[in-house]
C-alpha cells in the first residue's frame, strides 16, 4: 500500500546516502569491531554452507548492500552462481565495481526488491542468503512468503532478539533510530519459516563483539567471546547474532 512504499523509499534514501558519503555502508567500514563482528557472521555462514550443500551451489543473496559480504562468501565458498540483490541503487553501483564481471558470470550484482523475487525463480537457487535484511523490513513475513516460492533452503543471520543491550541500543543510538533498526526473538522468525512450510535445519546465537565499540573493548570481548558461549542462558541474553538455515519439508 501507498504508507508502506513510502517508508520503504525512505530506507533506502537512507542507505543510498551512506554509500554516497561514506563509499559503502559503515558496518563494512575499516573499525575493527565491525571487523571481528562480521568475520565471526561470515564463519558461521561459510560453515553451514560448507556442512549443508555441495560444492556447486547456487545462491540467491537479498539485501547484499554494496557486496563486500556477497564477495567474501564467494571467495571462500566458490559457488557456481551467486546473485547479491539489494534495492539500494547506490550500493549496487558499489558493489559491481568491486568485481570485474567481463570474465566472470558466476558472481552478480541487482537492483531488487526482497518483496518481489519471482524473475530469480527460473535459476533454480540452492540457497538463499539474507543477511541482516528482515529487522529492516517493514512486512519481513511477505518476504518470506516470496522466498518460499523461490528455494527450498533458506538461511538467515539477524541481530539476536533475546539480547536486552540490543534493544536499548535500538532505542538510544541515533544511527539506529535513523535506520529504524530493530531486532526480532529468534522464536518469532523462526515462526515466520515454519509457517510457509520450512522446518529449522540448524540455529544458533554467538557473537559478543558489537559493531560500533572501541577497539580496546572489542579485544577483549573477543578474549571472552568463548566463555560466554559456553552457557547458553548467558549466551542467549549478551551474544548479538542469530543464524539459522531453513529447509522445506517436501525437499
Amino acid at each position: 500500500n501507498y504508507n508502506m512504499r513510502i517508508k520503504i523509499e525512505k530506507s533506502v534514501k537512507e542507505y543510498n546516502q551512506d554509500v554516497k558519503k561514506h563509499g559503502g555502508y559503515l558496518y563494512t567500514q575499516n573499525k575493527l569491531s565491525a571487523k571481528i563482528a562480521t568475520k565471526r557472521q561470515t564463519d558461521e555462514i561459510i560453515y553451514l554452507i560448507k556442512k549443508y550443500f555441495p560444492k556447486k551451489i547456487k545462491i540467491l543473496d537479498v539485501g547484499c548492500g554494496d557486496g563486500e559480504y556477497t564477495i567474501e562468501i564467494y571467495k571462500n565458498i566458490k559457488p557456481k552462481l551467486i546473485v547479491g540483490t539489494d534495492n539500494a541503487k547506490n550500493a549496487i553501483k558499489v558493489a559491481r565495481k568491486k568485481i570485474n564481471n567481463k570474465n566472470n558470470s558466476r558472481i552478480k550484482f541487482e537492483l531488487g526488491s526482497a518483496y518481489n523475487l519471482k524473475k530469480y525463480k527460473k535459476y533454480k537457487f540452492d540457497l538463499i542468503l539474507i543477511r541482516g535484511l528482515l529487522h529492516h523490513l517493514y512486512k519481513p513475513s511477505n518476504a518470506v512468503l516470496e522466498l518460499s516460492e523461490i528455494s527450498n533452503s533458506v538461511m538467515i543471520l539477524e541481530p539476536n532478539g533475546y539480547n536486552p543491550i540490543l534493544k536499548i541500543i535500538e532505542k538510544t543510538s541515533k544511527y539506529h533510530i535513523r535506520h529504524e533498526e530493530k531486532s526480532y526473538f529468534p522464536f518469532l522468525l523462526n515462526s515466520w519459516f515454519t509457517n510457509n512450510g520450512y522446518q529449522i535445519k540448524e540455529q544458533r546465537i554467538f557473537g559478543l563483539v558489537p559493531y560500533f565499540c572501541s577497539d580496546k573493548i572489542a579485544k577483549f570481548l573477543k578474549t571472552v567471546e568463548p566463555i560466554f558461549e559456553k552457557h547458553v542462558f548467558v549466551k542467549n541474553l549478551c551474544c548479538g547474532s542469530y543464524i539459522a538455515l531453513y529447509k522445506n519439508k517436501s525437499s
